[in-house]
């Protein structure tokens, strides 16, 4: 049973933590069976990002526009690469699927006494409409990338010149990157209005994370991204879900979480997390979970 949370900001941005200040780079893996029914949610960060299944499989969507979600599955040795600043989440559709990913941010290529590189190279995948990039080993073009993430996740940083072999291949890695994408999508500016779009979303999701205990409508959820009603449904269709639904699901996370690590009683759980009766919240969590609350709190019992 999974009861890990993702750590993120008010806004859905996912913290990135550099252990090095001097050479951001930042590697980890995840074992999705850690997180709640293997998902790890919604979330977005500043930062570049490329994740590689290790095992098992799982299904990767990017929010893409404010309009659509991309969505693929990604099975072992396959890869992903999400572009700055766009919603995405991750499902594990086999359990025991582990990610690795490779985060560096934005200003990565910048620090050089170069900056005609990251104006040529960097920039115009950053400020394209390119929200990501699904790497499948069927596809001649993103064998090479493929190649050169399973090399970065294999180095050690006890060998000699680690840092500038590093360097090397995420060079090389991004190259590749953008030779790849020039072919496919030709780099398009993103407009002024999926910009928009996705921030709307955003600050929806945002509301409900914050809100999710009190007593949420349509009305709030529009005032708090400045829309329309329809504006507001439109936008939650884009990620497959009503905004009833997705408040729903994120009770049930955060209830599935104080089951796990409090000793709150179920009572307290289910009105702190907005839900009205116990027979309600008892009844959605067996739908969702396979199991009651009290069940789902002795199964993830810590010894």
């Amino acid at each position: 049973m999974g009861d890990k949370e993702l750590v993120t900001n008010q806004n859905l941005m996912e913290k990135i933590e550099y252990q090095n200040k001097g050479f951001p780079l930042s590697f980890y893996e995840d074992h999705l069976d850690d997180y709640l029914n293997g998902e790890m949610g919604y979330h977005w960060h500043d930062d570049l990002e490329f994740s590689m299944v290790l095992q098992g499989e799982a299904r990767y969507f990017i929010h893409h526009g404010g309009t659509e979600q991309e969505c693929e599955v990604l099975k072992e040795g396959e890869a992903i690469f999400v572009n700055s600043q766009y919603l995405h989440k991750v499902i594990q559709t086999k359990p025991g699927t582990v990610m690795f990913t490779l985060v560096l941010p934005v200003d990565f290529f910048a620090f050089l006494p170069m900056g005609e590189i990251h104006k040529r190279n960097i920039l115009p995948v950053i400020q394209s409409a390119v929200a990501g990039l699904f790497l499948k080993e069927e596809e001649k073009e993103s064998r090479p990338l493929l190649n050169s993430i399973r090399q970065i996740h294999s180095l050690s940083r006890e060998n000699v010149g680690y840092e500038l072999h590093c360097m090397e291949l995420i060079c090389r890695l991004w190259r590749q990157l953008l030779i790849c994408i020039s072919k496919i999508q030709g780099l398009p500016p993103a407009s002024k209005t999926e910009r928009q779009q996705e921030q709307r979303l955003r600050r929806m999701l945002s509301y409900i994370h914050d809100h999710y205990g009190e007593k949420i409508s349509i009305q709030s959820l529009t005032e708090s991204a400045n829309i329309s009603r329809s504006e507001c449904f439109r936008c939650f269709r884009s990620i497959g879900k009503t905004p009833s639904e997705y408040l729903c699901q994120y009770r049930l996370s955060q209830a599935a979480y104080f089951l796990t690590y409090t000793d709150r009683t179920i009572s307290d759980i289910c009105f702190s997390c907005g839900f009205k009766s116990m027979s309600y919240f008892g009844k959605l969590f067996r739908e969702n979970c396979g199991m009651s609350p009290g069940q789902y709190r002795k199964n993830g019992m810590r010894g």
